[in-house]
């Protein structure tokens, strides 16, 4: 005889399976996940800087071989790596046409910060006299340098490191919304950014998993959430009466 409360279980999990396959994602970004290597991003660094981004797979880094954690989407993700001190930036340009839908950004980040504290100057040079040695990541006005930090040309700052941050973590995931920026700058071409700047020590930034994803809708989410109780509830009864 057919259990009901199998049955039941598979019809909300297949509901389950539906309702996200709705909210799934078009990727805006390109080689988001870097099997690829960099194709699809630019990757610039301060004159007499030393390193670059790189690709990073396995546990160690690029350049200097210091451990590292592994990708966490698939093999390889873009790492910068250096034996001396220098000024990086990856990014990609894209263009929004129409209106979009509540947007997040998202990504994961690997900080290795192997000095003693951040230094956070407005300024991703490392050639003066003051202690750099930073992450962050923009969408930038489409124009602008690419190693600007002006107000005038970064539209949103989605992350940054600062004085008593974590010096050295694993990959972790973000997400931000990047909605109203995407839909006040329709028809203009706007900047990704990750940047890394460091003349104190070395430092690795580990990007990976970069994408644009949709909000789920309210309605959505809670549908998704009272489905997943459900299961728990039929999995406790099935327990209870075996």
């Amino acid at each position: 005889m057919t259990n009901p409360t199998k049955v039941s279980c598979s019809f909300v999990t297949l509901l389950l399976s539906s309702m996200l396959s709705v909210t799934a994602h078009a990727a805006v970004t390109s080689n988001g996940g870097f099997e690829s290597g960099l194709a699809g991003w630019t990757h610039s660094d301060q004159l007499g800087s030393e390193g670059s981004f790189g690709v990073q797979s396995g546990t160690v880094s690029p350049v200097t071989g210091t451990t590292v954690p592994v990708p966490p989407g698939g093999n390889t993700a873009a790492m910068t790596d250096a034996e001396g001190p220098g000024s990086h930036v990856l990014y990609q340009m894209f263009t929004i046409t129409a209106p979009v839908a509540p947007t997040l950004l998202i990504f994961d980040l690997f900080v290795g910060n192997r000095a003693g504290t951040f230094n956070t100057p407005a300024s991703l040079d490392f050639s003066t006299a003051a202690l750099n040695q930073q992450a962050r990541v923009d969408i930038l006005a489409g124009g602008a340098d690419p190693f600007s930090v002006s107000n005038t040309d970064v539209l949103l700052n989605a992350f940054q490191t600062l004085p008593g941050s974590t010096l050295v973590s694993g990959y972790t995931h973000y997400s931000v919304n990047i909605t109203s920026v995407l839909n006040s700058h329709l028809n203009t071409p706007i900047m990704l950014r990750f940047a890394e700047v460091d003349n104190v020590f070395t430092f690795q930034l580990g990007v990976d998993n970069v994408d644009f994803q949709p909000v789920p809708e309210p309605s959505t989410a809670a549908g998704i959430a009272s489905g997943l109780a459900l299961i728990a509830y039929l999995r406790q009864r099935r327990a209870r009466s075996s």
